[in-house]
């Protein structure tokens, strides 16, 4: 019998300490990040062209046929653009990328139907530009880049 008091004192302790140091632990939820939206009035004058971008839009029903994103989700970005010059600027989507919550350059995902083309003098046209960004994130810039007519401008998302 003496044998066992001490184990029976070592096990009632190790209850009794785990007991008490069980505590809960809540583990946030982690947020779903929104996806915010350019100010009202964001039209800029980049190298002869006047542009402007609309909201950001989920663009799941534009993805082509055989597509597969993985873990990425498609997202369109409205753009307006006039050629304030008498002669024609060529404008593409190849021209605009983006920057990612977590920091990331994005270039654009091509979709048929794009913006690319030809805009003649005094005239405006409007197009879309697709992105593919991971699912968990949200875009904070918007970049415009013409290295051919070293053209650059950054639209900056509002939080």
């Amino acid at each position: 019998m003496k044998r066992f008091k001490p184990i029976m004192l070592l096990l009632l302790s190790v209850i009794f300490v785990t007991a008490c140091t069980n505590e809960s632990v809540t583990v946030p939820k982690e947020t779903q990040q929104t996806q915010a939206s350019f100010p009202k009035d964001n039209k800029v004058n980049v190298s002869s062209l006047d542009m402007t971008v609309g909201a950001i839009k989920n663009a799941e029903k534009d993805i082509p046929k055989g597509d597969r994103l993985g873990g990425n989700k498609l997202v369109k970005l409205e753009v307006t653009v006039k050629n304030i010059t008498e002669y024609s600027i060529p404008i593409a989507a190849s021209t605009f990328r983006v920057l990612d919550s977590s920091g990331k350059y994005h270039a654009n995902y091509a979709v048929e139907g794009e913006l690319g083309q030809l805009i003649p003098g005094n005239k405006e046209i409007k197009g879309t530009v697709y992105f593919a960004i991971p699912k968990e994130r949200v875009i904070e810039k918007v970049i415009y880049d013409d290295q051919v007519r070293s053209a650059f401008y950054e639209w900056k998302v509002e939080k």
